[in-house]
């Protein structure tokens, strides 16, 4: 009687050494960052076409990491990738812009009203800091690290309230309004003010609700009006945007 055949063994996936896996994810990082810095910094306006040889070229990486960065960033919905034409800067248009604002309008007011019940002086204090700070990158004219600081400023108004659903939630409304301001403001333009934020950090030291709610949707109605859909400039020397020394 002949004997069964032996099902071969699945052939072992290649072994990644820890420390080529940590450079490669490095790799990874240093595009994404390079990237989304461009992107707040108003060097890479909407609509561009990131076109890969000159990207893989600028960073001396492969087109397999560059494919993964340019997910990773659609997923970000800071780039828009379309079959046949690759990926390009996004380009929010009107409508979602004013649906991502109008929730948070919805979330934020109710969030704000909370804290005047709760919040603790070293809330306040971290947020005053914060505020600081913004008004210090925007006078310095360190664009891309303001826009940052005022959206940091409403998702550390959600963290002061210790309910990290909410967290999360606001986290990824202000990454995409933060992306809507670096593409759509005009340079020099304080759509996101430093001012009204401390107004309504005033009104949450006082325990007034219902000014801070009032002042909070007055402020991100503001922020809103401030931002302009234009049409998208010619395409970018990406080689000489993002390669060292060109």
């Amino acid at each position: 009687m002949a004997r069964p055949k032996k099902t071969p063994a699945p052939a072992a996936e290649p072994r990644v050494e820890p420390d080529a896996a940590s450079s490669e994810l490095a790799e990874e990082n240093r595009v994404h960052d390079a990237i989304v810095e461009a992107v707040l910094a108003q060097r890479l306006p909407p609509g561009t076409r990131l076109v890969e040889t000159p990207l893989c070229e600028a960073f001396g990486v492969t087109r397999s990491l560059l494919r993964r960065v340019l997910v990773r960033l659609a997923n970000e919905k800071v780039v828009e990738l379309a079959h046949n034409r690759g990926a390009a800067v996004a380009q929010p248009s009107q409508t979602e812009m004013h649906e991502v604002f109008e929730v948070r309008r919805l979330l934020e007011g109710g969030l704000v009203r909370r804290l005047c019940a709760c919040a603790r002086p070293g809330d306040v204090v971290g947020l005053r800091a914060l505020v600081a700070d913004e008004q210090q990158a925007f006078e310095s004219g360190d664009r891309s690290r303001w826009i940052r600081l005022s959206g940091e400023y409403h998702v550390a108004a959600a963290r002061a309230l210790g309910n990290r659903e909410l967290e999360d939630i606001l986290h990824t409304l202000v990454a995409r309004t933060t992306l809507m301001k670096a593409l759509y403001d005009a340079p020099g333009r304080n759509v996101c003010s430093y001012e009204e934020h401390a107004a309504i950090l005033d009104a949450i030291a006082a325990g007034n609700g219902d000014l801070a709610c009032e002042l909070m949707d007055a402020h991100l109605q503001s922020a809103e009006r401030k931002l302009r859909r234009e049409q998208p400039s010619g395409d970018v020397d990406l080689l000489g945007l993002f390669k060292p020394g060109a």
